[in-house]
């Protein structure tokens, strides 16, 4: 489904600005979302057998309190070798997002879960809680931004940043990029952060506001910016401590006890 043919929301102030913006957003990647069988074939289709050096693939989820409390609304997808973005609608299409088979027999779910298949998220840990306890996923492969970022700071270790503060002084956006992720970024929390006058129930209205799959988007395809700063700054022997981590994370979210929410998310692995 076309760009055009998904995003559709009421004119607005926030909504002109990004507009405006347009020329200066991150990259000029198509944005196609994915809320039927036959464009979960198209997509696994895309993104099977791509490189893995340097990762290929850069994933987020978006959804209402996103956890084994909560559910997945979106499932987002930046392909680095064809500058695409894919939006798959978990909400509308349930286990089918993660079942159906593509090329070769290969499924999200098996994409997801192969070892060999690099995965870049940032602070993968209540994604993996919300992925294991809704459809049994595995996650195997990852790579975990905000342990890279972790790996790659001068000083003291003691806490984790956030993506918001990793942006702001790592990735390396021009001030026009910058500042159009910025008003990407406040127009789609507007919409759902309750504090801002929001709700999460707005990830499963459809069609989806247009501030809504530009946030989506514009979050999930940084990733791939931040990987290669963090790639360049870090040595074997962190990568080694970083991976080891990442599994360490997604086999905690597992656990009967694990809560992704309080100050505890904060704190850096133990040892480090």
């Amino acid at each position: 489904m076309s760009n055009n043919s998904v995003i559709s929301a009421e004119p607005s102030s926030l909504t002109a600005v990004i507009d405006a913006l347009r020329k200066t957003q991150l990259d000029d990647t198509a944005i196609t979302l994915v809320d039927s069988v036959e464009e979960l074939t198209s997509l696994i289709k895309a993104i099977s057998g791509l490189p893995t050096s340097p990762p290929s693939l850069y994933v987020d989820l978006e959804g209402i309190n996103l956890s084994r409390d909560g559910s997945i609304s979106i499932l987002q997808i930046y392909s680095l070798p064809g500058q695409h973005t894919y939006l798959v609608d978990v909400h509308r299409l349930g286990d089918t997002a993660f079942s159906t088979p593509g090329k070769d027999e290969e499924t999200i779910k098996s994409i997801l879960e192969s070892k060999y298949i690099p995965k870049v998220f940032f602070d993968v840990r209540n994604d993996s809680d919300a992925l294991y306890s809704h459809f049994g996923i595995h996650l195997q492969g990852i790579e975990d931004l905000q342990l890279m970022e972790l790996a790659t700071r001068p000083g003291r270790r003691r806490f984790v940043s956030g993506l918001a503060k990793c942006i702001e002084y790592d990735a390396p956006l021009t001030v026009q990029e910058k500042a159009a992720w910025l008003v990407s970024k406040r127009a789609g929390q507007q919409l759902f952060a309750p504090e801002k006058g929001g709700s999460y129930e707005v990830f499963n209205e459809r069609p989806l506001a247009k501030e809504i799959v530009q946030y989506c988007a514009n979050d999930v395809h940084i990733l791939a910016r931040l990987w290669k700063y963090y790639d360049g700054k870090m040595t074997g022997k962190w990568r080694a401590k970083m991976l080891v981590a990442a599994e360490a994370r997604v086999a905690l979210s597992h656990t009967p006890t694990f809560c992704g929410k309080g100050q505890h998310m904060a704190k850096a692995p133990s040892g480090w």
